[in-house]
């Protein structure tokens, strides 16, 4: 797995899916990559990570052999 930096821009869920999609603003590329993941476990870390303030935190993640979020690090600013 190759981990990647970038901002989180917007998460997009369904609880009655399970599924949701972490948009990403990768860099230094600039591109948004939207990162598939498990909505609940997901939502945990994140909360758990940063609180109620999720959107504009930088991250470093990396996507498991599928191409879904296989875990993330929150970076300093």
């Amino acid at each position: 797995m190759t981990a990647r930096s970038g901002q989180i821009v917007g998460f997009y869920g369904s609880m009655s899916s399970g599924l949701a999609t972490l948009a990403i603003s990768v860099e230094p590329q600039g591109y948004i990559a939207h990162v598939p993941c498990e909505n609940a476990p997901t939502v945990r870390a994140l909360r758990d990570a940063f609180g109620d303030k999720v959107i504009g935190q930088e991250i470093e993640f990396e996507l498991d052999t599928l191409g879904v979020l296989a875990n993330f690090t929150p970076q300093e600013v």
